[in-house]
């Protein structure tokens, strides 16, 4: 028996193990991903393709904080699950019952908020504290009834060309930017539209939505608003357009809500589009920045409380009730809405009363892949998606258009 086929004889079969594991690992490792999921980017960097990073599990921000009261476990558990669905990671806060009215911030007994205002006001303070203690560069705020379209990631995407072109200065520049009206329009100014496809700016560093330092508040959620005029003379008036947007229901579909008709009359079906934050109302989904949320608790917390939380976030977006002027964007239609489920109405909110009816369809106004309606196709891996609002067919009124 030679050495060289004793060697042979032992060695061979531990080699073919070994070659074995590390295909088997390999395999492993290259499972095939969600359609939902892109590679998680990790921290921020300007290399390569920036606008990837909205792809990840927090939409490009650092952090994804959702708003629920713990009675509300009905809320929670949609919420929960409409975030795994869609690959999102969210953190939860608690939401606030009780408010000591001897220590609101001056206003705060003229203002006379009821328990569930003091409660929601609180709520979005305790939020804009802890980014700050946790020095929690940017995040996205959302009420844990908001809904949003499975295509979420693609609409981040285009909301974050449409930002920077409004935020960001030109390439090689700090302080010239595409907009004639910043920082505030002449009167005999007028809106210009810029189109994401073809316009461009410089390269953010520090957020895919534009640098951290040159916005405060992504209005993202609301209930209605509508354009700045040159008469508003506190914020620039451009408008960055997002064309053929099939997430965008046709124009008979569009529930303006407490906002104008501006978008569907003057614009192609399927347009999108993000501008200065202008009368807006409700707060059920909001980008914010480190600095943003220093300013916010500073104005609406520390200095003086004037109204309702979505009209105080209305007040330092217009730079009015005596507030000095943030930078926040805006879109509509917007991107995330309150979900209506099938139930009495009076379970839809713990602040406002919407009276005793039964609702028999569940909708969210504007969103057509609506991640919660798609709940049964979502989670058997079906993609016939239900589309609340399809093309060529007229408004129903069981959605929310009445």
């Amino acid at each position: 028996m030679s050495v060289h086929w004793l060697i042979k004889r032992l060695f061979l079969p531990f080699s073919v193990a070994l070659l074995g594991a590390i295909l088997l690992f390999l395999g492993f490792s290259r499972t095939s991903p969600s359609p939902f999921r892109r590679p998680a980017n990790g921290p921020f960097s300007s290399g390569g393709d920036s606008l990837q990073h909205v792809f990840n599990q927090t939409l490009g921000f650092q952090k994804i904080f959702v708003i629920n009261l713990l009675s509300r476990t009905d809320h929670r558990d949609s919420m929960s699950l409409a975030a795994a669905l869609t690959d999102l990671r969210i953190d939860y806060v608690d939401g606030v019952t009780e408010v000591d009215k001897k220590y609101l911030p001056p206003g705060g007994k003229e203002v006379n908020l009821d328990s569930g205002g003091l409660g929601n006001w609180r709520a979005h303070m305790n939020i804009a504290r802890m980014l700050i203690e946790q020095n929690v560069t940017s995040a996205l705020i959302l009420e844990d009834d908001a809904d949003w379209d499975i295509r979420i990631k693609r609409q981040m995407r285009d909301f974050a060309k449409a930002s920077r072109l409004l935020v960001q200065p030109l390439s090689g520049t700090s302080d010239r930017f595409l907009d004639p009206t910043h920082p505030q329009p002449k009167e005999d100014q007028r809106p210009q539209d810029f189109d994401i496809r073809k316009d461009v700016t410089g390269e953010p560093s520090t957020s895919p939505y534009g640098d951290i330092d040159r916005w405060d508040l992504f209005w993202l959620g609301h209930c209605g608003r509508r354009f700045p005029r040159a008469s508003d003379r506190n914020v620039p008036l451009g408008r960055a357009v997002i064309y053929d947007d099939e997430t965008v229901p046709e124009p008979q579909h569009v529930m303006t809500q407490f906002g104008d008709s501006e978008l569907v009359q003057n614009y192609p079906a399927h347009t999108r589009v993000v501008s200065r934050a202008w009368m807006n109302t409700c707060t059920m989904g909001y980008g914010i920045s480190l600095p943003g949320a220093r300013r916010l608790l500073y104005e609406l917390s520390v200095n003086k409380m004037t109204g309702p939380t979505d009209m105080m976030f209305r007040s330092v977006c217009h730079g009015s009730e005596g507030r000095p002027v943030q930078t926040c964007l805006t879109v509509q239609p917007q991107l995330f809405q309150h979900h209506r489920p099938v139930g009495y109405k009076s379970s839809f909110s713990d602040i406002s009363d919407h009276g005793a009816d039964y609702n028999k369809q569940a909708f969210t106004r504007n969103v057509r892949w609506s991640t919660r309606v798609n709940f049964r196709k979502l989670v058997d891996g079906l993609t016939d998606y239900i589309d609340l609002f399809k093309d060529g067919e007229e408004a129903d009124s069981n959605l929310g258009f009445k």
